[in-house]
């Protein structure tokens, strides 16, 4: 049972002989004190009536302060009346009902401080990348939101349709909007399970993510052809190159695991390579070594490979720490699709990037009649959905050519 009562406290009396006026608040047979921000004397309230008098002078308007009271004694009823609906108020602690009233509760942690913590757990435990997609997020809704904090609270169905807005205002594609809301679904799902918000609340469940149609870069059978025969003055953009196909003959690896490739690596004499994909950490790959890419090995290797030396001219053979490690192979990242975003423009191919090589390998496997569970398996994907994602994103190139062999 609730019960509140206005009083002046008496037992902290000020210096100028005043008192606060406070909100006594006796729930569940337990008592705390909300405090009004008000102090006066005897004659300035009426205890009977829990009123300020009408002739105290501590405010210019009587009246207004009165009604400011009664909207505070709503605001306990409401906020207990809410908390019994939730079924959270059972054994609640009088601090913590305090800050439930106030406006200061679980509901109320700041979506900014709790992301923050979560890019700092997925950083301890070495998941680089996707500290990196949660900062991206932060830093997103930092922008939009324009402004600190943001309660969870205040995460519900209208907000999320103002960020779709702002999104696509900026000329953004559905694509990117699809990443950012997945990811801050995962945040909100993380609230939930932390007891920071009650599922009921979940705006996620009127709210539908548009999944978008991802334009895949990738080359042809042609354009590869034309860039494998290439010569370039510069000898970055050789380099460049020649790691996009060993990325190709390695079945798209990523730029991850092509970096941390050392020479234990290498099975045989230049047989295989085994490798465990840094993403997933869930499956061992085992490809073969073709001639062309073995010959791309050698290039780079002028001596045996050691089997902790890396195989690949990406990163030095220094000692790092895990974070320092993930900088240095996303900063070379970067510039290498730098480089090759020069080489499409001498080439005059269309823009591709080191990850396109991935997209370029199941394309034109695809081609040759690879069923879709070989492909799957290639790629390591863990579902035949995955993979056909991939292969729907190629269906249009590969009917156009069908096109112009009937269409002439």
């Amino acid at each position: 049972m609730l019960t509140t009562k206005v009083l002046l406290n008496k037992v902290r009396q000020k210096k100028d002989g005043t008192y606060p006026l406070v909100i006594r608040i006796t729930y569940d047979r337990k008592t705390t004190y909300l405090p009004l921000g008000i102090n006066m004397t005897d004659k300035d309230f009426d205890a009977k009536n829990q009123r300020i008098k009408s002739t105290s002078i501590i405010t210019s308007n009587v009246t207004r302060l009165n009604n400011t009271i009664q909207e505070k004694i709503k605001k306990v009823y409401d906020t207990v009346t809410l908390l019994e609906q939730e079924g959270r108020a059972e054994g609640i602690s009088m601090p913590a009902l305090k800050k439930e009233i106030q406006g200061k509760g679980r509901q109320d942690i700041d979506f900014f401080a709790f992301t923050d913590q979560v890019i700092s757990d997925l950083k301890t435990a070495r998941k680089f990348g996707n500290a990196g997609v949660y900062r991206d997020l932060r830093n997103w809704i930092l922008r939009s939101y324009g402004e600190k904090p943001l309660p969870f609270r205040r995460i519900d169905y209208t907000f999320l349709k103002k960020l779709e807005t702002k999104h696509y205002a900026m000329g953004n594609t559905a694509g990117g909007l699809s990443v950012s809301m997945r990811t801050l679904r995962a945040v909100y799902k993380r609230a939930i399970k932390s007891g920071i918000i009650n599922e009921k609340y979940n705006p996620f469940k009127d709210y539908a993510i548009k999944s978008g149609t991802p334009k895949r870069m990738f080359l042809n059978e042609e354009q590869l052809d034309i860039l494998k025969t290439a010569e370039f003055k510069e000898n970055v953009l050789t380099k460049a190159r020649d790691l996009y196909l060993v990325s190709f003959y390695l079945r798209g690896m990523n730029w991850m695991d092509m970096s941390l490739l050392k020479g234990g690596d290498i099975q045989g004499d230049l047989d295989r390579i085994t490798y465990i994909r840094a993403k997933t950490r869930n499956k061992l790959f085992s490809i073969k070594i073709v001639p062309a890419l073995k010959e791309l090995l050698k290039k780079y290797n002028e001596v045996d490979f050691d089997k902790d030396s890396f195989v690949l001219p990406i990163l030095p053979n220094k000692k790092m720490s895990p974070g320092q490690l993930y900088e240095a192979v996303k900063n070379k990242r970067k510039r290498q699709n730098a480089y090759l975003r020069r080489i499409s423009k001498v080439l005059d191919l269309p823009h591709f990037t080191i990850y396109s090589a991935r997209h370029t390998y199941a394309n034109i496997l695809k081609r040759s009649g690879a069923p879709s569970n070989i492909i799957q398996d290639s790629l390591g994907h863990t579902t035949e959905a995955m993979t056909q994602a991939y292969l729907n994103s190629f269906e249009t190139n590969i009917i156009d050519d069908y096109d112009s062999k009937i269409m002439l």
